[in-house]
């Protein structure tokens, strides 16, 4: 039996090289929340969300960034409302929404890490690039009002953006307008989105009773 090749990847150098990067962003003030994840704080309301998406092959760890924006009162609100078989659980590690790094800032070389990559100069590169434009990028849409549009452009994937364009809406004092787009949204979509409109629905209907 030959010998394994000290040269190629396996799941542990991929688990070392997404810590190395964590420790990276920590040391540029993103605060760690687990062990193989991090955000900045932006406030109470609006994290910088950091997205480090590895995949593995034999030869290198391929990091692939995002970063965007994690609303907390938007995610715990369409979250504590969606039944059914599509629910889920409020999660602080999950975008309500986030871009690829590279689309922001294109002419940014690749995060490939072989055996032979000096990881702790790399992982310092992504740190660096996700405390200057990455930050730059999620601060200038926490707000609502920047916020919604691009939630809107992504109603079409599903994927839990109608539950966070009615949430903005209503977070936002807009529930009129929360109330016709989840009534126009669920009349399309109604197997994928009534779980969730049901109950928000009734909740605003009770609302206006009090």
């Amino acid at each position: 039996m030959s010998a394994a090749r000290p040269d190629l990847c396996d799941l542990t150098f991929k688990r070392q090289v997404v810590i190395q990067c964590c420790d990276a962003l920590e040391r540029e003030g993103f605060t760690r929340f687990r062990k193989d994840k991090v955000d900045w704080p932006l406030g109470e309301e609006f994290h910088c969300w950091v997205g480090l998406n590895s995949s593995l092959s034999p030869e290198f760890v391929h990091i692939s960034p995002f970063v965007g924006l994690h609303v907390k009162p938007i995610e715990k609100l369409w979250t504590s409302y969606k039944v059914g078989k599509y629910t889920t659980k409020y999660d602080r590690a999950v975008a309500t929404y986030a871009r690829h790094v590279g689309e922001i800032s294109p002419s940014e070389s690749e995060f490939k890490f072989t055996r032979a990559t000096d990881i702790e100069s790399e992982s310092r590169r992504l740190a660096r690039l996700y405390a200057t434009v990455g930050f730059e990028f999620a601060e200038a849409i926490a707000d609502y009002q920047s916020l919604l549009p691009l939630l809107k452009e992504r109603i079409g994937m599903l994927g839990a953006y109608p539950e966070r364009v009615a949430c903005c809406l209503y977070l936002m004092g807009r529930k009129a307008d929360s109330r016709k787009f989840v009534e126009a949204f669920v009349s399309a979509h109604h197997d994928y989105f009534a779980g969730f409109a049901d109950p928000f629905l009734k909740r605003l209907d009770e609302e206006r009773l009090t």
